[in-house]
């Protein structure tokens, strides 16, 4: 296994939002995108508003007739989930661009969710005011698609559906295209103090030493080494694994009981990670739990051997559970890596996959 392997489970940062799973019908049906006005939400002081590539996006869609509002986020945590929500919400864009790293992607999803939840809420209202001769005016709540310009440290989920970086490529891939429905996954945890906490991933969320080397690393040290950062903390990681016994019961009431030194449960992985969970889809409504039982720095090296030549599903350390919902109970406390960012340490998660919960262009 290669370190772009590893360090391909890194993702940036996400806010938090407490949701309900909705199911593919109350999440309503595909809007098309009829190309005419979109909003970009991004780090006004990230790479791409410095290098420029936000501007030339922007000429991009010109060039196609398509309007450009541009919305930046802020420092104040979950800013880009709320911009997108408010833009779900207003319906004066047919488009939302999240232009950033897996993190950024997994906020706007979820604002836009949002957007759903408030207006299936208020459609409801409505339907029962105009049953008792009140109010007759109803919210209908439609999907406001959305596409991925990739400018963050792995892009995970847009080197997944091989999103190309390029201005004019991308804008090519967005008139050509139609979204189709994408899951998330809704991680349910009880922290230390017995308080429950709630937040959705789009990618993947990671147990464990390894994973803990992925979800810490600076933010300084990965503008200053990119990649590279992670590849430093895994290896030193590898040393002292420090595995942990995870308890795995699924809605079929199978219950799994390892010790691994490293559990990802998977909503969609790029190709050169195919060999991490083969057939891992990200609009299937399965989760894909991966453990590596590797517990020794010569074990984890031959497990990255087998992932490299991409037999990992024949060597004894790795074990994979795809399901639709999951409960695990770890025997000390773990902090979640959702999506990149460290969630709160806890000792009982649940996963529920929401299928179709987003609608996304990709290529």
């Amino acid at each position: 296994m290669t370190f772009e392997s590893w360090l391909s489970l890194s993702v940036k940062s996400q806010g938090k939002l407490f949701l309900h799973p909705l199911s593919p019908t109350e999440l309503g049906g595909t809007v098309l995108f009829t190309k005419s006005r979109v909003a970009i939400i991004f780090n006004p002081t990230g790479g791409s508003a410095k290098s420029g590539k936000i501007d030339t996006l922007v000429r991009a869609l010109a060039a196609h007739s398509i309007e450009a509002i541009r919305l930046t986020t802020t420092a104040e945590p979950g800013s880009a989930r709320m911009l997108a929500q408010k833009a779900a919400e207003d319906g004066q864009v047919d488009l939302v661009i999240a232009c950033g790293g897996d993190g950024t992607v997994c906020q706007v999803a979820e604002g836009i969710l949002a957007a759903y939840e408030v207006a299936g809420h208020a459609k409801a209202v409505a339907d029962t005011g105009a049953r008792q001769g009140g109010a007759t005016t109803l919210l209908q709540a439609e999907k406001l698609p959305m596409a991925v310009f990739p400018a963050g440290t792995g892009n995970l989920f847009a080197r997944a559906f091989y999103a190309v970086p390029d201005p004019q490529k991308f804008v090519q891939m967005l008139v050509r295209g139609q979204a189709q429905p994408v899951d998330m996954v809704q991680l349910t945890c009880v922290d230390e103090s017995g308080q429950e906490h709630r937040q959705l991933y789009i990618v993947a969320t990671g147990f464990g030493k390894l994973s803990d080397a992925i979800s810490f690393a600076s933010p300084g040290m990965k503008r200053w080494l990119g990649k590279f950062a992670y590849a430093m903390r895994m290896v030193a990681a590898s040393f002292n694994p420090e595995p942990v016994t995870y308890t795995i019961k699924t809605a079929a009431d199978d219950v799994t009981s390892v010790q691994a030194s490293a559990l990802f449960a998977l909503n969609t992985i790029p190709p050169s990670m195919v060999a991490l969970s083969r057939g891992c889809n990200a609009s299937d409504g399965l989760i894909d739990v991966v453990l590596l039982k590797s517990s020794s720095f010569l074990s984890l090296g031959r497990m990255s051997m087998a992932l490299a030549s991409g037999r990992a599903d024949l060597k004894d350390d790795y074990l994979r559970i795809r399901c639709r919902s999951v409960s695990i109970e770890t025997d000390r406390a773990v902090t979640p890596n959702i999506d990149g960012d460290p969630g709160v340490k806890t000792r009982h998660i649940e996963l529920t996959a929401i299928k179709g919960a987003a609608s996304i262009i990709v290529s």
